[in-house]
This record gives C-alpha cells, sequence and structure tokens, in this order.
C-alpha cells in the first residue's frame, strides 16, 4: 500500500496487524539504510470519527509525523495509531472496557518489527506527544527501551480525565465508566506501575519531557510528580520546561525531536539549555484563542456537572 501524503522519496512500509479477536492495526515502517536503532513514534488524539484526517480512506487512524519525522535517515523508524475507543481516536494506547488490548497489540506490534529489523531494547526510542506520550511512556517501559521523548505528556488518566477534558475518553477505558474511581487505578495510572517497576528492577530508561507551566492539569498535577519519582528511583531526566503555550507541541520542533532521540539513542540526555538558546531548535508558539478557551470551559463544567450528578447517585 501507499499513502497519499508520503513523498514517495520515502522508503514507507505500511503493515497490518490483527489480533486474536480480529481487531485490525494498521501502522507504518520506515526504514533507511545504515539507519542505528528504531524509534517508534505514537500517533496523540487526531480527531472525531468521521472527520476527514490524511490515511482515514485507507487505513485504521492517522500516521501522526510521519513525514516529519520518517524522513530522516539515522534511525528506521515505526509509526503506531490508536484508532479505538469513545471516537475511535484513541484509548490511551490502552483498550476499552477494562480490556487493554490496544496494549497487547501495540507491543507486539514493536516486538515484531524490532525482531524482524534485527534492533534490540538496547536501540529502541519511544516518543509520542500528549496520549501519544502515554503510549511512548508504556511501550518504553514495558520493553526496556533505551530512552523515551514524552512531549506534554498525560500520565495520570484520572487526572487527565477531570482536569484536560478527556472525560469521555478515559471513561471509556475503564469497566464501570468512572475515570476518578481508585479501582480503576491499574488502567489509569499503569505509567506510575510500570516506573516502580521498572525503578526497582533498575532499568528505567533516558527519559526527556518537554511541557509547559501554564498546562493546567498537566505539569503542576502529572509532570512534576513523575519527574521526582523517576530520579528518586535512579533514573536519569532530562525536563524542558517553558514558561507559557498550554497543551501545546509547537515547541517540539523536527531538530528537536531528531536531536532528542538521538541522544537517548547513544545513551546521552538531551540538552534543554540548548533547545531553549538555539535557534536551530526554536519553535512558534500558537496562541489559543478566546472562542476556543471559552469552549474548552464549557465543555469542562458539562463534564464535571456530570460527574457531580454520577457522584450524588451513588452515594444515595
Amino acid at each position: 500500500m501507499t499513502g497519499p501524503e508520503v513523498p514517495p522519496t520515502l522508503n514507507t512500509d505500511f503493515r497490518r496487524f490483527t489480533d486474536a479477536e480480529g481487531r485490525i492495526f494498521d501502522y507504518a515502517v520506515v526504514t533507511h539504510p545504515g539507519g542505528h536503532g528504531l524509534a517508534v513514534h505514537c500517533s496523540a488524539f487526531f480527531g472525531k470519527w468521521g472527520e476527514r484526517r490524511p490515511y482515514r480512506d485507507q487505513f485504521q487512524g492517522y500516521f501522526h509525523r510521519l513525514r516529519m519525522l520518517g524522513s530522516d535517515p539515522s534511525h528506521q523508524w515505526l509509526f503506531l495509531c490508536d484508532a479505538h475507543g469513545a471516537f475511535r481516536n484513541g484509548t490511551y494506547y490502552s483498550g476499552e472496557h477494562g480490556d487493554p488490548f490496544v496494549e497487547r497489540a501495540v507491543l507486539a506490534i514493536v516486538d515484531r518489527e524490532m525482531e524482524r529489523l534485527g534492533i534490540p531494547p538496547g536501540q529502541l526510542v519511544t516518543v509520542g506527544s500528549s496520549m501519544g506520550a502515554t503510549g511512548a511512556l508504556v511501550i518504553g517501559l514495558r520493553l526496556g527501551a533505551a530512552g523515551i521523548v514524552a512531549i506534554v505528556p498525560h500520565i495520570d488518566l484520572d487526572v487527565a480525565a477531570a482536569r484536560c477534558g478527556r472525560w469521555e475518553e478515559v471513561a471509556f477505558i475503564t469497566p464501570d465508566g468512572d475515570p476518578t474511581a481508585t479501582a480503576n487505578h491499574p488502567l489509569t495510572r499503569r505509567v506510575r506501575a510500570l516506573v516502580s517497576e521498572a525503578g526497582a528492577e533498575g532499568r528505567l530508561p533516558g527519559l526527556f519531557v518537554q511541557v509547559c507551566a501554564d498546562d493546567d492539569g498537566v505539569y503542576r498535577e502529572q509532570v512534576l510528580p513523575l519527574v521526582d519519582e523517576w530520579r528518586l528511583l535512579g533514573g536519569a531526566v532530562a525536563v524542558d520546561v517553558r514558561p507559557v503555550g498550554g497543551h501545546t507541541s509547537d515547541y517540539a520542533t523536527r531538530p528537536l525531536l531528531l536531536d532528542a532521540t538521538s541522544a537517548l539513542m547513544d545513551g546521552r540526555l538531551p540538552d534543554p539549555g540548548l533547545y531553549q538558546s538555539d535557534p536551530y531548535y526554536a519553535g512558534h508558539l500558537t496562541r489559543d484563542t478566546l472562542i476556543g478557551r471559552a469552549r474548552r470551559g464549557l465543555r469542562l463544567r458539562s463534564r464535571l456537572r456530570v460527574f457531580g450528578r454520577r457522584r450524588s447517585a451513588g452515594q444515595q
């Protein structure tokens, strides 16, 4: 198969994985002669079902940053997409209704491609933004990757549901539809459990995190606790904090992502100071609109009212 948005110079192989229940997972592999290691990119949320996106006519999902990163000849590239869930645009690489079948599938895909390409875990780096960063963290921790690049990551999905406007998406993951229930922490806080497990075994990957300090519900509530725990457990972390920008990946430019990936692949930590000071790595800030902020505020208040009614009903 060939993708309509893929430059002809890219040696892109669109492949398909079918799990035991017949569910389909499409993914893309870009190989380069002499490329070192495997970089796995996990797509973020890509629009609700029915909205037109590249590849949607031919493939299950959307391969975020395929052209942006796949053209880099330094590594082999694998692009994943989670096209399941409440809106068929993502489950945080988990699954549906308590069954983490998406996680099982993407781990099987990465394992299969690593074996096919002859790449050991020590030459694996995972990359992603937002929901994609959740997937990058899970895959990297599960498979013992050399490094993880996490851009504005959603880590604690109960917090993402309550504070980041992802109530429906996280509710769909859980068996009872309650994203904030402590009984659902094995699903909503699986990144924390994986960090503790890897830290206890002394196998935490190198970690690069980029985040904006004004990203409500993410920076203080999720990223800072993760970074503190990673370091406490002996892991190496580099954190690139931008003062403003909200939940954006605008600062994650192509030069920055490629440099961070290569550094982790080589066993080095990326240099956030360089990214913030060298114009070569500079991005730009997309400023939010008043209408956009107002709409998100209305959605959040509506979700909080629904949550409040559910809580009240449960206490009666």
